[in-house]
């Protein structure tokens, strides 16, 4: 196995200062779509349009700020593929639990959380040193994670259970658990940490759960799913996909009203806005194309065909 200094090597080609390379570029601005194509067992990117082999049901991807290094789920051969998001060389593999589903790298690009599903755990694969650091037992059938701005928390939904677990984002612990009925699936935070956005395949819903007191405040319909969603970099929007249908929906995030739902294809499933919000690209599983819609008109202004069943989506600059 390439160490991950192979992974900041497939960067910059040499240990340390591939590392330091690594952390010192995590902020700079530039833009790179990212996306699964499950349907050719592949990753795919654009505009520079890379089309990288990797294992059989690529499911989840995740990228870090300058888009260097992204990191995909085989969920058929419990693989999680790492690359050179600038080059599409392929870097490393890391053998983790039963079906990975959703990977979350860490803000500070040091470490990563998997979901796996069929084997109720995280698997915690540390960066720097290109290896799985741990395994951390959550509750039944995770699906996807996200982390507070400041890296202390993961958020877990736990599928089989209906609760949301919390981890440790540093001591690699479990804390707690939410309950938030209705089979969680995928899942956002508000830039200020204090709501969870968690989107429910049984009600075709988002709850929202204040943090401080862990209590649903909102529940808000949305199209048929499973569902994507992902909140604006202001936090004023939290748009919602639902692959059983073809619209997006758009919440707004103070009043908790949709104020629209945006016809883009039938089977959108992973979405994303672009870092400065003004663009939400959209994968659109049936019709094999990303859709780009402007945040301002709501309006879609671009579509970019892709390989077969496009699914999940990660943006550099908006992680």
């Amino acid at each position: 196995m390439k160490i991950i200094l192979g992974i900041t090597i497939g960067i910059i080609l040499i240990g340390i200062v591939g590392v330091s390379y690594l952390q010192n570029n995590l902020d700079k601005k530039s833009e790179t779509i990212f996306f699964t194509l499950q349907g050719d067992n592949s990753v795919n990117s654009f505009p520079n349009e890379n089309n990288w082999i990797a294992g059989e049901r690529m499911t989840y991807i995740s990228t870090i700020k300058n888009g260097l290094l992204v990191l995909a789920t085989s969920s058929a051969s419990d693989t999680v593929f790492a690359f050179n998001g600038e080059t599409g060389e392929s870097i490393d593999t890391f053998h983790v639990g039963k079906t990975p589903k959703g990977v979350k790298i860490r803000h500070d690009g040091n470490f990563a959380f998997v979901a796996n599903e069929g084997s109720d755990s995280i698997s915690v694969i540390d960066l720097v040193l290109g290896k799985v650091h741990t395994e951390i037992p959550v509750g039944k059938t995770p699906h996807n994670i996200i982390f507070n701005a400041s890296n202390e928390l993961a958020f877990v939904t736990l599928q089989g259970e209906d609760k949301i677990a919390i981890i440790d984002a540093k001591k690699f612990e479990l804390i707690s658990t939410i309950n938030v009925k209705g089979i969680p699936h995928n899942l956002d935070i508000s830039p200020d940490g204090k709501l969870l956005y968690v989107t429910r395949i049984a009600t075709n819903d988002v709850a929202v759960v204040n943090l401080e007191n862990q209590q649903i405040i909102a529940e808000i319909p949305v199209s048929a799913g499973h569902h994507g969603i992902d909140v604006s970099p202001d936090g004023n929007r939290a748009y919602v996909s639902g692959i059983a249908d073809n619209v997006i929906t758009v919440i707004d995030t103070q009043s908790f009203d949709v104020i629209d739902q945006i016809k883009v294809g039938n089977g959108p499933h992973g979405l994303r806005t672009s870092y400065d919000g003004s663009i939400l690209y959209v994968a659109v599983t049936q019709t094999n194309e990303i859709i780009e819609i402007d945040t301002e008109t709501l309006e879609i202004i671009n579509s970019v065909k892709t390989g077969n069943t496009p699914f999940w989506i990660a943006i550099s600059g908006n992680t």
